[in-house]
């Protein structure tokens, strides 16, 4: 079968050298029979040109469907004399590079470049042979990949790696009897073209490849089927004349001759097959000859725009041509697809949640003015209007974690604001795996610029099926000037005999008072009674759930003469707590946590006597 489909295969070569001259490029039609690798992609070729042999169009990613557009460009070649593309429209792109016998080292060069119609997959550009064709063969080939290009869009670094490298059925005419022969034991009796089957894609090395057929060493035939005994010349095995086709390797004796069960360091098996989702080292990688009906090996370079492919064939020999011809091909193929994966996006910003008031301008005493203001402390990113919008902060480190409730979460990703405040997670789902719910916490290294939240610090992040892009998670915070708590305590000197806090007698003022004759606070002598009106204001939009009053009052040290003691009356006595200080004690006032509404206050009394004594009078 093998020299049957050779010799068919020469002459369509031959043909084809002649229809096409020059560097052309062709799109034909679907063919009958589909070969491998599958899950491509869908391509559509909307324009080619002939001059510079490139392609552009649209696709239609395997595996989540997403979209977008491709070039393909054909950089450089030799020892190929045109291409044609082939694209049935659902299983990628595949280019014929047909043969030019009068160069070997045979090389072409390509580069194949998507744009993304968005970023809610990951994409991940595919390569193998064949993805049509079922006639033909590949050659060995050396595969380097340079220029690759990452989708700076999202942040999951790329890779190239094996997708997928079963084992095939080996190619004798690809191959040679270097590949393809064993010995018997105990004999120099050889059996050539032997059926193998192993892993087409290899690691790497610089190690020649050689290409020969065994039954036209020097030596004889034997009884048998595919049966040959070579003869030793000075120890070595040689052609049996000038025109054999091959190149034998170093120190070809019996012992050397296979790659197999070579014990020449030179000649030995050092192109080890790449298994599964192995990260190829260096970009370079080694495909063995296979039958294009056989050749589904995939190589995907994930998440990147552009690669640049270079095919080298390396074959020491040739089957069509006699004597030291050095990587001489006849048609060959390569393929490129699209495969994309869902990804996961978390994203968006922490902000200031001033309401578009300048850090400058902010007070800590002011109610009303600027901050009669919806956007101010409501928890909402308002990037508008652009007069005064609200900014992001820099500098914020958000982490994307396993649960929001852990002392010590499982960490997916981190991610640090920009300088507009943003910031993006980008995930595989493996990454997270059947976890359901995540968390993102939100903390800051410096926590004096911007120390008063506007938001919770984490937020939980409920994942649901088939949806992967989680945007406005967004964190707000506030510099200490635009805190929404503003606290005005005024006071009012009285007899002690007052039986209500809020009696209009009480003439309450920011004012200080003192013990001189005349003014403000006039007549207070120890023993007397000050009474205080606290009122706490939420100039936000946002509802303080827990506003806790405290207010110490005064004890005579080094700084204060006389120490201040509660006095009745007491005013809503039921909000004071527990560890409130009692009538007639020093300590610290203290209420239970009260709600505040948004833009609303509340009012707090209590009254004290201060002096060294209480007369409790």
């Amino acid at each position: 079968m093998p020299v049957r489909f050779a010799a068919r295969y020469y002459s369509l070569r031959a043909i084809e050298v002649i229809l096409y001259p020059i560097f052309t490029f062709v799109v034909i039609a679907p063919l009958a029979a589909q070969a491998a690798p599958s899950d491509m992609g869908s391509i559509t070729v909307t324009s080619s040109n002939a001059l510079t042999g490139s392609a552009s169009g649209t696709y239609v990613a395997a595996g989540s469907g997403a979209t977008g557009s491709f070039t393909l460009t054909r950089n450089n070649t030799r020892g190929y004399a045109n291409a044609v593309v082939i694209t049935p429209g659902n299983n990628g792109i595949e280019i014929r590079n047909n043969a030019d016998a009068a160069n070997n080292n045979d090389s072409f060069t390509y580069t194949f470049a998507i744009t993304p119609d968005n970023n809610n997959a990951i994409h991940s550009i595919k390569i193998g042979q064949a993805s049509y064709t079922t006639g033909g063969n590949s050659e060995v080939a050396r595969h380097t990949l340079s220029n690759v290009t990452q989708n700076s869009a999202i942040d999951i670094p790329s890779r190239i790696y094996v997708k997928d490298n079963p084992s095939v059925p080996f190619y004798y005419e690809a191959m040679g009897d270097y590949f393809m022969g064993s010995r018997e034991s105990g004999t120099n009796i050889f059996r050539y073209n032997v059926d193998t089957s192993e892993a087409q894609v290899r690691s790497n090395s610089t190690n020649n490849l050689y290409f020969y057929k065994i039954n036209e060493l020097a030596g004889s035939n034997v009884t048998g089927t595919r049966r040959y005994e070579p003869s030793l010349v000075n120890n070595e095995v040689r052609f049996a004349g000038a025109g054999s086709r091959g190149v034998l390797p170093p120190t070809p004796t019996f012992a050397n001759i296979l790659k197999s069960t070579s014990t020449n360091p030179n000649n030995q098996n050092t192109f080890t097959a790449l298994t599964n989702n192995q990260t190829i080292n260096g970009n370079s990688y080694v495909t063995y000859g296979i039958e294009n009906s056989s050749s589904n090996y995939v190589v995907a370079v994930r998440n990147v725009t552009s690669i640049t492919l270079t095919y080298d064939a390396i074959m020491n020999g040739s089957n069509a041509f006699p004597g030291n011809i050095i990587g001489e091909t006849f048609n060959e193929w390569i393929s490129f697809g699209i495969e994309s994966a869902p990804v996961y996006v978390f994203s968006d910003t922490v902000f200031n949640d001033n309401g578009g008031i300048n850090n400058n301008n902010a007070n800590l005493e002011t109610i009303g003015g600027i901050y009669d203001n919806s956007r101010y402390f409501n928890g909402i990113f308002n990037p508008t209007p652009t007069s005064s919008p609200e900014l992001g902060i820099a500098g914020s480190t958000v982490r994307l974690v396993s649960d929001c409730n852990s002392n010590n979460p499982t960490v997916y990703a981190t991610s640090t604001t920009t300088n507009t405040g943003t910031y993006q997670f980008t995930v595989l789902p493996s990454v997270i795996g059947s976890n359901s719910l995540v968390c993102l916490i939100e903390t800051r290294a410096n926590t004096n610029d911007y120390p008063i939240r506007t938001t919770t610090d984490k937020r939980a992040v409920s994942l649901t099926t088939d949806t992967y892009r989680y945007p406005n998670n967004n964190f707000g915070r506030v510099v200490a000037q635009n805190a929404a708590l503003v606290l005005e305590k005024e006071q009012a000197a009285n007899d002690c005999r007052i039986t209500s806090l809020t009696d209009s007698s009480l003439a309450y003022s920011k004012g200080a008072l003192s013990t001189s004759e005349t003014g403000a606070g006039a007549n207070v002598r120890p023993g007397m009674c000050i009474a205080y009106k606290i009122t706490a204001t939420n100039r936000a939009n946002q509802a303080i759930s827990n506003f806790v009053m405290q207010d110490i009052l005064q004890l005579g040290n080094n700084s204060t003469t006389v120490t201040s003691k509660l006095a009745n009356p007491r005013l809503n006595v039921n909000q004071h707590a527990s560890n409130s200080v009692p009538i007639g004690e020093n300590g610290t006032v203290v209420t239970i946590p009260l709600p505040l509404d948004p833009r609303a206050n509340r009012t707090f009394y209590f009254n004290t006597q201060y002096g060294s004594t209480q007369s409790g009078s």
